[in-house]
């Protein structure tokens, strides 16, 4: 056997330390896991229940025998498919404010790409997801991405719903925020991590599920084969590094600064004990690329809760009792029979055929049992419970649609469902928080890795769809992103309309009405809203060169006027030449007295008519 020199044996020496800080590392991320996986476990038992709720699986008893009745009425997929669609009936008007005047020139390009942006990852549906999950476990978890592959490698924000249950956060935290880690692991094919990873292809051997946790929907996981379980930590990481850095004066001096100044991501699989990645954190704001949207924000804990978790306890009762009322139902229905076994009459023989006839032997009996009824309290109970649901969830009848009791008033409704909705307004406040954090962790992604000039599309005013092309010289802001309060809740467009259409007749102290003409249509179902516009719009440049061609019309008649001599009228003439003026006091006098004596008036008409002064 050959010795090998000492150049190989050195470098033989290298790569097994490299290999061997590998797998400490492999190893502490894992026991990181590990520790977070312990410290959720309680709520994951939590979540699972609430998730079996909401698809009705949790009330289902699989050992009840098949003459009992299993009815589920199930009230809690009734209040989240209710308070979903209230939170998320229109889009969220997000607003782009500067914090510097000179920035509001590009307020507009920033303000069209935010919107072009909602609708090409579609949150329209992501949004939805999320809330679903927060009402049915408490928390949602959004992750916002850049995915550099995306458009024939232009690359785009990358938007992911993240399964809470593969969501694992430093046990010590209460926010994304103040985490010193948050791993999101997952099971990964091995295939799609060898084209990921090339340097690791020899490495990556797929294998089965090990960790059932993570794919908590799955039905069997035993036939799953050739994937690999793959953590992703997001990190602060605060080891430091000796660098040279030059002073004032020109002089080298050793400073020690922070090797990754905005965080660390580590990606392995430590079931092969291989790191896949170890890198700074890519993000320039240097924050974990995760939004939380909670139901119930509890104070000082990490993960909030939901409304199935509040509603487990009454609906559980109500289908209890629900079910022995069926049952009682079927047995008053279909009563029991009493036959002595003397009576001749053979198993099978009794139905409840209408018109049945009997044939019995001689002294024996043949009788039906008589239940005892249902006791009143049972459905008193049943109702109960319902209310108590109504009032933990805030959701009632009128927010629901259905006329509440005797009330018909269309005033008193509308006022009834904008209380109700206080507990769900609560909710959409929190969603609109977690979305404004969204949207500028979405433009410093932006803002990032938008290099080149892009087309934007963007609807303008009238409606029309437009497309411009942007620089990155023209988004670049220091901005914040809000919420337009309420934007996303659900409107009464029909009372809106009437309320619009008074405005629009009310004239404000200028004399123009409180609205325009366009805010009314914008409360119609009209299709054609636009055109009804455009045409209005030609009206009214038509009406405005009518009235220019009669003003300067009317000036020129006016000017001719001016300009041709006029005889003098009597009364153009002085009263110098007219003789003495009356005095106003007695012109007055004269009326008053002519007025009060009816004779004195017509006396003075005789007068004149003699004197042919006025026509008789």
């Amino acid at each position: 056997m050959f010795k090998k020199n000492d150049k190989e044996q050195k470098k033989i020496t290298q790569l097994t330390a490299a290999e061997e800080q590998e797998i400490k590392l492999s190893h502490e991320m894992w026991l990181k896991y590990d520790v977070a996986n312990r410290a959720k476990s309680a709520k994951v038992a939590i979540w699972k229940n609430c998730i079996s709720a909401y698809n009705s699986d949790y009330f289902k008893n699989i050992n009840k025998p098949e003459y009992k009745s299993d009815e589920v009425s199930n009230f809690i997929f009734s209040t989240i498919e209710t308070i979903k669609p209230i939170m998320t009936d229109n889009n969220p008007k997000i607003m782009v404010l500067p914090k510097k005047p000179a920035e509001l020139s590009v307020l507009d390009n920033i303000q069209n790409i935010i919107d072009y942006e909602w609708t090409r990852a579609k949150m329209e549906i992501v949004l939805p997801q999320a809330i679903t999950l927060a009402l049915q476990i408490g928390t949602a978890i959004i992750g916002v991405f850049w995915d550099g592959n995306d458009d024939k490698g232009l690359g785009n924000v990358d938007i992911q719903l993240i399964n809470p249950f593969n969501f694992f956060p430093d046990p010590m935290a209460t926010s994304i925020d103040n985490a010193e880690y948050v791993i999101y692991a997952t099971y990964q094919h091995v295939n799609k991590l060898k084209n990921k990873y090339p340097k690791k292809v020899d490495k990556l051997i797929g294998g089965t599920i090990n960790q059932k946790n993570l794919v908590p929907h799955a039905n069997n996981v035993s036939e799953v084969d050739n994937v690999v379980l793959v953590l992703e930590c997001w990190m602060k990481d605060y080891a430091t590094i000796e660098v040279e850095e030059e002073d004032e004066q020109g002089n080298k001096v050793k400073k020690r600064i922070r090797k990754y100044p905005r965080g660390r991501v580590i990606v392995c699989a430590p079931e092969l004990q291989i790191i896949l990645e170890d890198k700074e954190n890519p993000y320039e704001d240097g924050k974990f690329p995760f939004k939380i949207l909670k139901c119930y924000d509890i104070p000082f804990e990490f993960w909030g809760k939901g409304e199935v978790e509040q509603l487990l306890s009454p609906q559980t009762y109500i289908n209890d009792l629900m079910n022995q009322i069926i049952d009682n139902a079927k047995l008053t229905a279909n009563m029991p029979w009493l036959i002595d076994k003397n009576s001749g009459i053979g198993k099978g023989q009794l139905t409840n055929r209408p018109g049945l006839i009997i044939r019995k032997n001689p002294g024996s009996e043949v009788k039906r049992l008589q239940p005892p009824a249902m006791p009143n309290y049972v459905g008193d109970m049943v109702q109960t419970l319902k209310g108590d649901i109504e009032i933990i969830s805030g959701i009632h009848d009128v927010t629901q649609g259905r006329k509440p009791g005797s009330i018909s008033a269309a005033s008193a409704i509308i006022a009834l469902q904008e209380a109700a909705q206080a507990r769900v307004r609560l909710k959409v406040k929190i969603m609109e928080q977690t979305l404004s954090d969204l949207g500028q962790m979405w433009y410093n992604r932006i803002r990032q890795f938008w290099l080149t000039n892009r087309y934007v599309r963007f609807e303008n005013p009238v409606g029309e769809i437009e497309a411009k092309e942007i620089s990155p010289s023209e988004i670049e802001a220091d901005v914040d992103f809000v919420i337009v309060a309420g934007s996303t809740m659900p409107q009464n467009k029909s009372a809106m309309l009437d309320y619009m259409i008074r405005l629009a007749q009310t004239q404000a102290e200028d004399g123009m009405p409180m609205v325009d003409r366009e805010s009314v249509l914008q409360y119609t179902n009209i299709p054609d809203k636009k055109k009804i516009l455009q045409r209005f719009n030609e009206l009214n440049q038509i009406n405005k060169a009518e009235e220019e061609v009669a003003q300067q019309d009317a000036m020129m008649m006016e000017q001719e006027i001016q300009q041709t001599p006029q005889q003098p009228t009597q009364a153009q003439v002085p009263q110098s030449q007219q003789g003495q003026a009356i005095p106003d006091e007695m012109i007055n006098q004269v009326i008053q007295l002519i007025i009060s004596d009816p004779q004195l008036l017509q006396g003075i008409i005789q007068a004149a008519q003699q004197q042919n002064q006025i026509p008789s």
